[in-house]
């Protein structure tokens, strides 16, 4: 897949991908065997497989009280991968400690030794049973799907199919098949759409649609969780410094859906804990914060600490919100940090009333972007090969027109724009488009000093 570009204590810094499913695909050795079992040690991975043969991996919860009982994390991996892949990329010792996590192979074998889960029926029935299973050893309080690439299209897959089998998803590097069955059934489910933004093997841009779909479906708790910079790799524990993602998502997918008070303070204390005020999931932070603020069945304590972190949250939308204030809607590239600080916390801070408004502002320049951006990748994308004088004007163009729309946003885009202005006498590259070439450099610095505006305001926010 080449070199792609993945955020670590700034923007970006370059590192190769080794294979669709991350940097450790599988576990060196199969853990020992056992069934499942509430008496077994939570610091011990184990071995174990179905009534009907599905292998898969699991950990205890570090407390199982029999009568409260347990919340059940599942990881399903992405495709032609196997069962490892979960512990293998989310460690046994912090990754959901309060809960069961099961790793199971995917639905279907590829004939070579990984898995994949499939859109089918027949998967979707063998995942349940597994589930069953599980239901039949351990009380399970609520179930939570994390899903990454495959595994994810599949989560929200079987949520349509199997309802009542889960609380909330977690779909990581995800989109939306067209035949998963979603409407009112799902309304009382929580779920993020968690992405890299510069995948290069499913387009952020995929999350986009699935968000506009479940929305349109009417869910009233879905959200987008954009890792700036990130490819298509887990993200459990990132470059930038360790910020477990998914464990942040998870928590707020259960904060939305618990009426467990002591549920519900660990899940804002996952999401408040964090070290690097940057890798802060403001939205989440904001959205479970109010809930929790208001919540009839939380402690004192946890309201209090919840209204902090909504005033903490309020007060740095307005100083994002108040550095953007100068720049006014259909404002033209003009190399400045604002061409990236606009749309980055408009994703970092959706569901936050003070960006909402901002957004509503900016929602016909943001609409005029993604049309004419959209537009001219798809000439660029079909003359690419054979014609890159075409491309080169094409791509130089969406550079201009539409540079607040996230596939423009795309490093590979510009880094291919700029090795062919370097090489445009052979190409034979138009006068015009080398003219406007500087809103593709525009666009790159833009970036690194929007970035560095962003994370500033970030970084003096107040503690929450």
């Amino acid at each position: 897949m080449g070199a792609r570009w993945v955020r670590a204590a700034g923007w970006a810094a370059a590192l190769a991908v080794g294979g669709l499913g991350g940097p450790r695909a599988a576990a060196a050795a199969e853990p020992p065997s056992r069934a499942l079992d509430p008496k077994a040690p939570a610091d011990t991975v184990f071995a174990s497989k179905s009534a009907d043969g599905l292998a898969y991996l699991w950990r205890a919860p570090k407390h199982y009280d029999a009568e409260k009982g347990v919340g059940l994390t599942v990881i399903l991996h992405g495709s032609n991968l196997t069962r490892a892949w979960g512990f293998a990329n989310h460690d046994k010792s912090t990754f959901r400690p309060d809960d069961v996590v099961l790793c199971p192979d995917g639905t279907t074998p590829n004939g070579n030794g990984g898995f994949n889960f499939l859109g089918e029926a027949k998967d979707s029935k063998r995942l349940h049973a597994l589930l069953e299973e599980v239901r039949k050893v351990f009380r399970v309080r609520a179930t939570f799907f994390y899903g990454h690439s495959q595994g994810s299209f599949f989560a929200l897959y079987h949520a349509g199919e199997f309802p009542d089998d889960v609380a909330g998803v977690v779909a990581h590097a995800s989109g939306l098949w067209t035949w998963t069955k979603v409407g009112k059934h799902g309304h009382g489910k929580a779920i993020v759409l968690m992405h890299g933004t510069q995948d290069p093997v499913v387009p952020f841009v995929q999350s986009l649609g699935a968000l506009s779909a479940l929305r349109e479906a009417g869910y009233p708790m879905v959200r987008l969780r954009a890792l700036e910079g990130w490819n298509h790799w887990p993200a459990e524990h990132n470059a930038a410094g360790g910020t477990p993602h998914t464990s942040q998502q998870l928590a707020w997918v259960e904060g939305m859906t618990t009426s467990d008070p002591g549920r519900l303070e660990a899940c804002l204390a996952v999401l408040t804990d964090v070290k690097d005020k940057v890798e802060h999931d403001w939205g989440a932070l904001a959205s479970l914060a109010r809930r929790a603020a208001s919540a009839p069945f939380a402690t004192a304590a946890t309201k209090a600490r919840a209204q902090k972190a909504v005033e903490v949250v309020d007060a740095l939308v307005a100083k994002h919100a108040e550095a953007l204030a100068a720049i006014k809607p259909g404002a033209a590239a003009d190399g400045k940090a604002w061409m990236a600080q606009l749309p980055l916390f408009l994703r970092a801070f959706a569901g936050v009333p003070a960006c909402d408004a901002v957004a509503t502002a900016w929602a016909a320049t943001l609409d005029d972007h993604r049309d004419r951006g959209v537009a001219h990748l798809k000439k660029y994308y079909a003359s690419r090969a054979k014609d890159p004088a075409a491309a080169f004007e094409e791509g130089v163009a969406a550079s201009r027109e539409g540079f607040l729309w996230c596939e423009v946003q795309d490093r590979e885009l510009r880094e291919t724009l700029v090795g062919w202005q370097k090489d445009a006498k052979k190409l034979k590259l138009g006068k015009k488009a080398l003219k406007d070439f500087d809103a593709v450099k525009g666009l790159d610095e833009a970036w690194k000093d929007g970035w560095k505006a962003f994370e500033s305001l970030c970084k003096a926010a107040g503690d929450v």
